[in-house]
């Protein structure tokens, strides 16, 4: 019988020998009994749960030992005993995984108090556009929190890596993640000019293999993958950058990028359809739970069949290769991926839709529809997979109070669902604002630009509440972020019942701060986009405004292709007009009391409404 059992972890000083001055590490021990065991590691956030890179070795005597280097502060870890992942049994320290077991916890040294990061440059706060809200300076205050909070997490590229050499980064930890830099890349859009934006793609672009390959992360130290690929964990994230290419043309006029992205996105496409694909899935696509971006989704049973949410951002893919081919004068690739999206929209209908529930759900491996309504099947709306006679009932969910219409809209896990948590705990229910961002998008392509300005209103108005009026417990907060100096922050997820952050994925700790990594969407996107109400398409040389407000408002300096534009609405003598800068001729739409209204602007001026 096999006896397996940790006699000890213990953290121990040896003076000088065990005491790098120069680094301030601590020699920790890891120290397992076994007599039957063939290889043991030990992998927690200290090498970022890399199984197997760690080795305890083995004397000889029934005991497996290992000594490492750890900065003071507090780790969560597990051994990883002949491929099986266990907590230690010897300390009672441990924190639910997020799953069905535990992680144990572990204090080195004298942990310091965490600092927030900082950008050594001063914060460009005058380059970047300027939101004019009346009566809600407080959003306007929150929306330079959040740019603050992406400019003080750029990083530097290295010649070890091979990254570009100003990037942004989501600072969740020491990788890139494709998911984050997508959503990330969907705000910084308007602050172009001083943040670097797209050059952040390129980074993954790089990285591409020679048969198109590109992973979901990349270590910042040397650019290197996380993990090789395998059928069980492609590594992998939702394939969005086609999507964000072609939203950066329509915002900006720029296609510059397509001679050069086209073949990777293609060839990136092309590898996905290869090997994230099986005949469970009927001709549709899967991925793995981290891949996925909504880790703890439930997805009981679906394994490699078809997951709804994968599915529709390949169709959506699809879409945008066929766009971007199209106006890079490809018409040859333009049809081959249209038919392709086509193809993915017919089988999505056909065999994801439910007429009981009116709602898309995942397949599973024995062929049957999962049961759970989970916010991934809201990605259908973007691509405009869902026809036109289902769409009211589908998006009839996200009003129903007993599903996704909950006090923060839009939990990615109905309330109907067993599973639900109004804590959160991560994807069992929190509110997030990439999902979020896409489901308000999908909505307004669909022509519901009021439930979508709702959504958007919604999710904003708790985050600012949050960010104001929340005050955490101290043991409610991770260890390496209790930073003592007040939580003014954008959290990684919400609540969707109460005034607080969600739980993160051990559903005992609050969710990470700071993570403008993609919380920025809130108060930037969507407070020019469905609050002020602004749609600026520089490939067209046009803005459209929905003017919704009778306060003042409005944005100064939002770049329109290659000028900036001023747009203040106000009341002077009880008449509403439109306040205009601008540097060259420009097509202004806007609505105003329901009709709308086109002109011409060439120059400063005034419009009388």
């Amino acid at each position: 019988m096999n006896k397996y059992y940790l006699l000890f972890c213990i953290v121990f000083l040896f003076g000088c020998n065990g005491h790098n001055e120069l680094s301030n590490k601590i020699k920790t021990r890891f120290l397992y009994h076994s007599e039957t065991a063939n290889n043991v590691s030990v992998a927690g956030t200290f090498n970022n749960w890399t199984g197997g890179r760690d080795t305890l070795h083995y004397d000889g005597k029934g005991n497996w030992i290992t000594d490492l280097e750890l900065k003071p502060g507090y780790y969560q870890y597990k051994l990883v005993v002949d491929g099986v992942w266990i907590p230690d049994p010897g300390n009672e320290w441990k924190i639910n995984d997020g799953g069905d077991n535990f992680n144990s916890i572990l204090k080195v040294g004298d942990p310091p108090t965490p600092q927030r990061l900082k950008n050594k440059e001063k914060f460009p706060k005058e380059k970047l556009p300027e939101p004019v809200l009346e009566k809600n300076p407080e959003l306007v205050e929150l929306y330079y929190a959040a740019w603050e909070m992406a400019w003080n997490k750029i990083q530097k590229g290295t010649e070890r890596n091979g990254f570009a050499e100003y990037y942004m980064d989501e600072g969740f930890n020491e990788l890139i993640y494709q998911w984050d830099l997508c959503f990330i890349t969907s705000f910084a859009i308007y602050g172009r000019d001083v943040f670097p934006v797209m050059q952040s793609l390129d980074n993954f672009y790089k990285k591409q293999r020679a048969d198109g390959y590109i992973q979901r992360v990349y270590w910042e130290t040397d650019g290197t993958i996380a993990h090789e690929p395998t059928p069980d964990e492609p590594m992998v994230n939702p394939p969005l950058f086609a999507w964000v290419e072609w939203r950066y043309y329509q915002f900006s006029g720029d296609d510059s990028r397509f001679q050069t992205v086209l073949p990777v996105l293609k060839k990136y496409y092309n590898w996905c359809e290869t090997n994230c694909r099986t005949d469970l899935g009927k001709g549709l696509y899967y991925i793995s739970m981290l891949g996925s971006g909504m880790d703890n989704t439930p997805r009981e049973g679906v394994g490699k069949a078809a997951w709804i949410d994968y599915s529709a951002q390949q169709a959506l893919a699809a879409d945008c290769i066929s766009k971007i081919a199209g106006q890079s004068g490809e018409p040859g690739i333009a049809a081959s991926f249209l038919a392709k999206s086509k193809e993915l929209k017919e089988k999505i209908n056909h065999y994801l839709w439910s007429e009981g529930s009116s709602f898309y759900h995942d397949l599973r491996e024995d062929g049957r529809l999962s049961s759970t309504k989970h916010i991934g099947a809201y990605w259908t709306l973007l691509p405009e997979v869902c026809p036109e006679k289902r769409l009211p009932a589908f998006i009839q969910h996200l009003r129903n109070p007993a599903e996704f219409n909950r006090p923060h809209l839009v939990p990615t896990l109905a309330a109907d669902m067993p599973q639900y948590d109004p804590k959160g705990h991560y994807w069992l229910g929190s509110v997030w604002a990439p999902t979020n961002y896409m489901v308000v998008q999908g909505l307004m392509a669909n022509g519901y630009r009021s439930l979508a300005d709702s959504v958007a209103e919604n999710h904003l108005r708790n985050i600012s509440d949050i960010y104001y009026n929340f005050s955490p417990a101290t043991e409610d907060i991770a260890f390496e972020e209790r930073y003592e100096d007040g939580y003014h922050t954008l959290w990684e997820c919400y609540s969707p019942e109460y005034k607080k952050p969600a739980t993160r994925w051990d559903n005992t700790f609050y969710s990470r701060q700071d993570f403008v990594g993609w919380t920025g969407l809130g108060p930037i996107s969507m407070l020019i986009e469905n609050i002020l109400g602004f749609d600026v398409r520089g490939a067209e040389n046009r803005i459209i405004w929905n003017i919704k407000r009778e306060d003042k408002h409005g944005i100064r300096n939002i770049k329109l292709a290659g000028q900036k534009v001023s747009l203040i609405f106000k009341y002077e003598n009880n008449i509403p007009l439109i306040d205009i800068h601008c540097e060259k001729p420009f097509e202004l739409v806007y609505n105003f009391n329901g009709e709308y209204h086109t002109c011409m602007v060439n120059s400063d001026g005034i419009i009388k409404l």
